[in-house]
């Protein structure tokens, strides 16, 4: 699906075709039709276009080393978008995006999933700027990534905190297949934030861009932004990796808490048990003659089962 858009006022609007005030080209899930109009259309290698469809394609940038924009240039960013994983719970991959600077003055962007941040792009008005658009529209796109970054590791950070406040009473393995989850977002966001800090890294020295200093205030909030999300990212592994651990060893201790209590409770039902057994027994034994045999029985059956919790108690065995 390609949508066309042009700019007013400084939001985006959609128009049915390719107009000449088209500015961006939003490509998402683009068809063999669509993928070769783009190709002619444009005069753009083939695989700019069809690299987003290799879901672990990397992070990279062709084309930037022109003084002049004389033919396409590719930039290519990873970006988190939720899926479902083989244990049935929420985890966070990464997919590629493709940012294609046209010769005739227009953006492609590329996508084969569906994502948030590009959403929110284009509902949000494009900040002014002295830039040409295709200079604005790549640190634009760039921006809203990076901070998708960082919305993304505040949900899996609220999500280990729910997890550790089910630490105290956890017995079941689900909240360790959430944690794996966590890990496995984790380590997908490590590789992905690194791979595209690498790609904005070289957006200093680009010669493509009209003004060599004009961009870097934009690009130096960018950065920020890709670089504390680097950082969070390595923290939180760190603290989920030792949390995993901590999760292993407090499931398998309340595991053994209840073992130990039902055990001692099968100590405790088996008094009665024994000594109703040995009084059951067609034999002559003590008080059988008695007519209050069973209460005293009963009595001395309680009396020792109360005398044996109050030692597994004091033992802290029950």
């Amino acid at each position: 699906m390609i949508n066309y858009l042009t700019l007013k006022n400084g939001h985006f609007t959609p128009s049915h075709t390719d107009i000449e005030d088209t500015i961006w080209l939003a490509v998402e899930q683009p068809t063999e039709e669509e993928v070769n109009y783009l190709t002619t259309t444009y005069e753009l290698p083939k695989d700019y276009i069809t690299g987003v469809l290799d879901d672990d394609e990397n992070s990279r940038f062709e084309g930037l080393h022109q003084n002049k924009l004389e033919e396409p240039a590719l930039m290519l960013l990873q970006y988190p978008h939720a899926t479902i994983s083989p244990s049935g719970y929420t985890q966070l991959d990464t997919f590629p995006f493709a940012v294609i600077l046209t010769t005739s003055g227009k953006v492609i962007s590329v996508i084969n999933k569906s994502a948030d941040f590009l959403q929110k792009a284009l509902s949000t008005a494009l900040p002014d700027s002295t830039l040409p658009i295709q200079e604005s529209l790549i640190l634009y796109l760039s921006w809203h990534i990076s901070t998708y970054y960082n919305r993304c590791l505040k949900d899996l950070i609220q999500e280990t905190n729910k997890l550790e406040g089910e630490l105290k009473v956890s017995t079941e393995n689900s909240q360790l297949y959430q944690i794996m989850d966590i890990q496995k977002s984790l380590v997908y966001f490590e590789s992905a934030i690194d791979s595209n800090l690498e790609v904005l890294n070289k957006l200093y020295t680009a010669r493509i861009f009209s003004d060599p200093r004009a961009h870097l205030p934009h690009l130096h909030d960018i950065l920020v932004e890709t670089k504390q999300a680097a950082t969070t990212t390595k923290i939180q592994l760190k603290l989920v990796d030792k949390i995993s651990d901590t999760f292993s060893a407090i499931v398998s201790n309340n595991l053994n808490n209840v073992m130990k209590i039902l055990t001692s409770l099968t100590i405790v039902l088996t008094i009665p048990t024994i000594i109703g057994g040995v009084f059951g027994m067609n034999v002559k034994l003590p008080f059988a003659n008695r007519e209050d045999a069973f209460f005293w029985i009963a009595v001395a059956t309680t009396a020792t089962c109360i005398f044996v919790i109050y030692r597994l108690k004091k033992r802290n065995l029950l």
